[in-house]
């Protein structure tokens, strides 16, 4: 992708298309929260209305602060030197790429294309790109267990239940990668293509996972990525005389970030703000605020990241990075 592509009218055919998408997604987000707190517009404009802009621009702040955070994860993904203010614009630039892709599907692949411009073997670069992504989704886990020690949620459960999974799906999902596995250890054109490409990616791994400070690079980052999102939602919550402590913060955060992973839409729209207030709901606050929370808590984490990260996005394709 070129500067100067995007600034053709496909370019911003597309870009205006992607807008649209955004804005009925945004829309739907809305109708989803609704539902689940049963209140109107109205209330929730009031609770905004009321909210205390230090407190806000605090967390506006801290949200942004993740991008650091981001930025050093990923350097220790890899054994290859990488400069940490790319690493930082790359989170910002993953961003607006995630306003049309899934959030993880967009962090996979920029993650893919900036390791392969930054010298990164490509095997290696994908086993990189899927260890930030597990490395990401094992914090998230490890701190909502640890919340969980500490919080007391309340959670109606008596309409989450459902069928149970179809296990000839299982089973037939299991054969289908036996067989998968067979047919490529068996062909030779197959065998010659995937198989070095494993062992390169297999090898990428263990060689990150032998040196220290790589490992405290990858979790740190993505350990302190998910405390600064917690602090961030308090000074929110603070806006709207909210006071949680750090294990409530972090239930609601982690417990939100992982539901909303599973939504294949842009960014998690409507199952992230749905998740965020019913995180808030559960640990005591009130609806109609709750609400306001998780709407004014997507400003800084999804909605407007994107316009600066538009910019980091032209400023690491100028630089060829992506």
């Amino acid at each position: 992708m070129s500067p100067d592509a995007s600034e053709s009218p496909a370019g911003h055919h597309v870009r205006a298309k992607d807008l649209v998408l955004v804005a009925a997604l945004i829309v739907s987000a809305y109708l989803v929260i609704s539902q689940l707190a049963d209140i109107g517009f109205g209330t929730i404009v009031d609770e905004l209305r009321g909210a205390e802009p230090v407190w806000l621009l605090l967390a506006l702040i801290l949200a942004q602060c993740t991008f650091v955070a981001g930025g050093v994860a990923v350097r220790g993904t890899v054994t290859t030197p990488l400069a940490l203010l790319p690493c930082v614009l790359l989170q910002s630039a993953i961003k607006f790429v995630n306003l049309t892709v899934p959030s993880s599907a967009g962090r996979i692949g920029m993650n893919l294309r900036f390791l392969q411009q930054m010298g990164v073997p490509g095997p290696q670069a994908a086993a990189a790109s899927a260890i930030d992504d597990v490395a990401k989704k094992v914090v998230q886990i490890g701190l909502l267990l640890l919340a969980l020690l500490f919080v007391d949620v309340r959670l109606d459960t008596s309409k989450l239940s459902g069928p149970s999974p179809d296990s000839r799906l299982v089973v037939g999902l299991g054969v289908a990668l036996v067989v998968t596995g067979i047919v490529i250890l068996a062909v030779p054109k197959y065998r010659a293509r995937i198989v070095p490409a494993v062992k390169s990616a297999l090898t990428a791994v263990g060689q990150v996972a032998r040196i220290r400070h790589k490992r405290l690079e990858l979790f740190g980052g993505r350990l302190a990525a998910e405390l600064l999102y917690a602090l961030s939602l308090g000074a929110t919550s603070l806006a709207y005389d909210v006071h949680l402590n750090l294990a409530q913060l972090l239930f609601v955060n982690t417990a939100a970030g992982l539901v909303s992973g599973l939504v294949p839409t842009p960014g998690g729209i409507g199952a992230a703000e749905a998740s965020i207030a019913a995180g808030l709901i559960a640990v005591g606050v009130d609806n109609p605020t709750a609400i306001a929370i998780a709407i004014t808590q997507r400003l800084w984490t999804f909605y407007l990241p994107p316009i600066w990260g538009y910019a980091s996005l032209r400023w690491l394709t100028r630089k060829g990075y992506v």
